[in-house]
């Protein structure tokens, strides 16, 4: 029994030691592996070691020059990605970029070989020190660009920091030539607080004028025609110093596809259609109905076009004229018929002809060249026009027999003039649709002409 005791006593002591020397040989072997991985990782632990050491005592409030009166230079570009609008009712423009700005922090300069080759570090920019590059004509209190992105920063202390910002200012829009209108807008970007004597903006690099970011994304209502940017120094009436800004200026055109197809293409419709008022027979009733049908059309477009642009505008837009232009001759077309109609129905109820005035300055060399035949007009059969044109007044050979009675003769007569009379009203009639046609077609040709110079 003794010697069972002491057989279990040896083999525990046996476990116990094996345990021993196996967790001992386990952390010798984790403590190899981490000192591998520090080994491989250099990068990370360099990385980490230089931004401790670049923050350490920096202040991101102070200007990083080596004294109080030198100028930082500030190097500034705005590469533009997209026209996102221009809202004519808000007077607002819209555009979104990248704010690419750099300058040199005399606190961030190191040198590679300390930090295993380290040849960039980035840096949230919220714990270095920024320009406050703000857009002075923002519609928004404060369009400045977002902090919370990264800046890349070089041994030499160059700090290179490229937000992207989106942009909505107020833009000054002329619809006079609506809707072959262009317009230029402007974007300008200073620095808030500090003067030229502080921070020296500048153009960064060397721009060309109407270049665009590579990643820029053309807007299907606005053609960009082209970029420009200015530098500009000015005082304002609080301070003393020159203020240094960089001016963009966008040139943009409205593409014409959409007003077209909703407002152009149906008014010049409606043109066409008019001048059908003057073909219409003047007897006809239709005649005015279908007149007073255009100009309701026309005034129905004319409000759809008001709800499109502003009011308010100081101009009237080039489409708005034709627009009125449009409803002054649908209007007067109605006027001209209603003057037709009326002579048309005079023929009904008066045994008189037109005024003297009227058959001589209309009825005789119009007619002929407007081939306007009195026969045409006259309210007998085919048969009997000759007839009633060859009844005078003295008898004769009339139609009739010389032999008839007085009270026949008088008939005769009387049914000529009655037939001349109808027959003259009914001439100035058609001779006012036809002159009022040519008229209206000269003029509808002018405007649409002066009109085709802006396509």
């Amino acid at each position: 029994m003794a010697m069972r005791l002491n057989c279990k006593v040896s083999a525990s002591l046996l476990l116990c030691i094996a345990q021993l020397f196996g967790g001992t040989t386990g952390k010798v072997s984790a403590k190899k592996d981490a000192e591998d991985f520090a080994a491989n990782d250099s990068y990370i632990s360099e990385e980490h070691r230089l931004f401790k050491d670049l923050l350490e005592g920096y202040q991101e409030s102070v200007r990083p020059v080596g004294s109080a009166g030198e100028a930082l230079r500030l190097d500034f570009r705005f590469s533009l990605t997209a026209v996102d609008g221009l809202d004519e009712k808000e007077q607002t423009f819209v555009v979104s970029g990248w704010m690419d700005t750099s300058w040199k922090d005399i606190q961030l300069v190191w040198d590679p070989d300390k930090y295993g080759g380290l040849q960039g570090i980035r840096i949230p920019i919220n714990r270095l020190w920024s320009p406050d590059i703000i857009v002075i004509n923002s519609k928004d209190a404060y369009n400045g660009p977002p902090y919370h992105h990264l800046a890349y920063v070089t041994p030499d202390g160059s700090v290179y920091w490229i937000p992207p910002i989106n942009i909505e200012t107020y833009c000054a829009v002329d619809l006079a030539e609506f809707p072959f209108d262009e317009h230029v807008c402007s974007v300008t970007f200073l620095s808030w607080t500090y003067d030229e004597t502080l921070v020296n903006l500048t153009t960064k690099g060397n721009q060309e004028k109407g270049s665009t970011n590579p990643h820029f994304m053309a807007n299907s209502e606005w053609e960009l025609k082209g970029i420009t940017f200015s530098r500009n120094c000015r005082k304002f009436p609080c301070c003393a110093e020159n203020y240094c800004d960089i001016t963009y200026d966008f040139s943009i055109k409205r593409q014409t596809t959409f007003t077209t197809h909703l407002f152009l293409g149906p008014s010049v419709v409606l043109c066409l259609v008019t001048p059908v008022v003057f073909v219409l027979p003047p007897g006809s009733g239709e005649k005015m109905i279908f007149g007073i049908g255009v100009v309701l059309a026309d005034v129905l477009l004319l409000g759809e076009l008001i709800t499109f642009i502003p009011s308010a505008h100081p101009n009237v837009p080039l489409l708005a004229k034709y627009f009125l232009a449009n409803i002054v001759m649908a209007c007067f077309s109605v006027v001209i018929s209603a003057v037709v109609v009326g002579f048309w129905d005079k023929s009904k109820s008066r045994i008189s002809g037109p005024p003297a005035f009227l058959r001589l300055l209309i009825l005789g060399p119009l007619t002929r060249l407007l081939c306007v035949r009195k026969e045409d007009y006259l309210p007998v059969d085919d048969a009997d026009k000759a007839a009633a044109l060859e009844v005078t007044p003295e008898g004769g050979e009339d139609g009739f027999e010389a032999t008839s009675g007085e009270e026949q003769k008088r008939r005769c007569i009387n049914t000529y003039l009655r037939n001349a009379a109808i027959s003259e009203w009914r001439q100035l009639a058609v001779v006012f649709d036809r002159i009022f046609f040519i008229v209206y077609c000269v003029v509808l040709s002018i405007l649409t002409l002066s009109f085709a110079r802006y396509l």
